[in-house]
């Protein structure tokens, strides 16, 4: 039983745990005892006397190591590349935690012989060279600390200047693009066959990093990274706008749904200075579907086509909106079928919006075109035009706070006569 009591003599013990020099001191004199033979008895009574001594001191430290745990520690510095003598150095701590709920401490160490406390801080270096910053989290049993080295140049050292090429597409139609500086793609599928009913199309957009700069001659750019979702935090280190989704120079962005976005490149030159832009993407769609029939009232019910479009929304971002601008829906069929029983026959067909897709039990009708009368779709002499043009308003209304959604129309008709639909046509406006 000797080789159990040494086991836990001192390797279980956390350095949180106090121990006299006395009590080692006894402990070692149990268990060096005279060699020469004992009763039973007396060999019993020593071990469990010993027994008892030592978890009697070790109680507390067992009931620490089992009931607590370290805090998590996050460092951020900002800016995160090399700084020049005299710029103002961001420190964070915000992130940090502990899982037991203790309250922390924190405490900066800047390696320059300057100090500070609290969640974040801020420290300006005066001189050149690499410095270790320390950042120290205390809980109640534990002190976790971590470091980050940090370099400094001169105040007069060249920096990168980072810079995006934009460009921007026509509208399907042949339209022109807005003015600004953006990036605009469109999506374009003219001649939709009718059993695609759920849009479902992504673009390529390219990355041109190509215009950056170095700082002067003697310097050059070593990296270019590109975060493409600046409100999402892809890398979970609690920033958003610092995840690195795709490298180089140049680079495609591949399988981009319609919607809009904001990305951010990042540069780095061979001093480890860092400079970052930003930039917006919007991504329109336009489907269009053709000369098909959309059935009669019947037995079954009205005759109804239902298409899907997906609806970027974001409801809560402090920044950026990131939704859509412009939903608008059409259909063109002849305002009269001469294939009535009877004669002539007019045609109508209405378009019922709802805030959700078919499989999903909470969706809502949103808005429908019933109120409309015959005359306000006329559109030519022989031509109805039934429409629909839903806005950011009714979006926020109803969107349920989800940032990517599938969104439902039905085109139908009450009719007791098929109809044939001339076109339909889903536009989805970001720009």
């Amino acid at each position: 039983m000797v080789g159990p009591l040494m086991i836990y003599s001192k390797a279980a013990v956390s350095k949180h745990c106090f121990h006299s020099d006395a009590d080692d001191f006894h402990f070692s004199e149990w268990l060096m005892m005279d060699k020469r033979a004992l009763p039973f008895m007396r060999r019993a009574t020593v071990l469990l006397t010993a027994s008892l001594f030592l978890f009697t001191a070790m109680a507390g430290c067992l009931e620490t190591l089992s009931s607590d745990s370290p805090p998590t520690v996050t460092m951020n510095v900002s800016p995160s590349g090399t700084v020049k003598v005299g710029d103002t150095v961001q420190f964070s701590a915000t992130g940090s935690s502990d899982p037991d709920g203790d309250p922390l401490s924190f405490n900066w160490k800047f390696g320059d012989g300057d100090v500070a406390t609290g969640q974040t801080a801020s420290h300006v270096y005066n001189s050149q060279g690499t410095f270790t910053a320390e950042l120290c989290v205390t809980s109640t049993d534990f002190e976790i600390c971590e470091e980050r080295e940090i370099t400094v140049a001169a105040a007069d050292a060249a920096e990168p200047t980072a810079s995006i090429v934009t460009y921007k597409d026509s509208s399907c139609l042949g339209e022109d693009a807005p003015t600004g500086t953006f990036i605009l793609a469109w999506i374009c599928e003219e001649e939709m066959d009718t059993s695609d009913e759920s849009i479902d199309a992504t673009t390529t957009i390219q990355l041109d990093g190509s215009d950056s700069s170095a700082g002067d001659a003697s310097t050059y750019i070593t990296d270019y990274s590109w975060d493409l979702d600046t409100y999402i935090d892809s890398d979970g280190d609690g920033v958003t706008d610092n995840d690195v989704d795709q490298t180089g120079e140049n680079a495609e962005w591949t399988n981009v749904w319609p919607g809009e976005y904001e990305i951010k490149l990042t540069i780095t030159d061979n001093q480890g200075f860092t400079d970052s832009v930003e930039t917006d993407v919007f991504v329109n769609y336009r489907g269009a579907w053709a000369e098909f029939t959309i059935d009669s009232n019947g037995t079954s019910g009205p005759g109804t086509v239902t298409f899907e479009y997906p609806v970027v929304y974001q409801k809560q971002h402090s920044s950026q909106t990131h939704s859509i601008r412009y939903v608008t829906i059409e259909a063109v069929y002849p305002q009269e079928d001469d294939d009535w029983a009877v004669g002539s026959g007019q045609n109508r067909l209405d378009l019922y919006a709802y805030n959700g897709s078919q499989s999903d039990s909470d969706t809502e009708e949103m808005v429908n075109t019933t109120h409309f009368t015959d005359e306000d779709m006329n559109c030519g002499d022989d031509d109805r035009c039934t429409e629909l043009t839903l806005r950011t308003t009714q979006f926020r209304n109803f969107n349920d706070g989800d940032f990517t959604m599938l969104w439902t129309v039905d085109l139908v008709n009450e009719k007791f006569t098929d109809a044939t639909v001339k076109s339909f046509i889903i536009t989805l406006e970001y720009k």
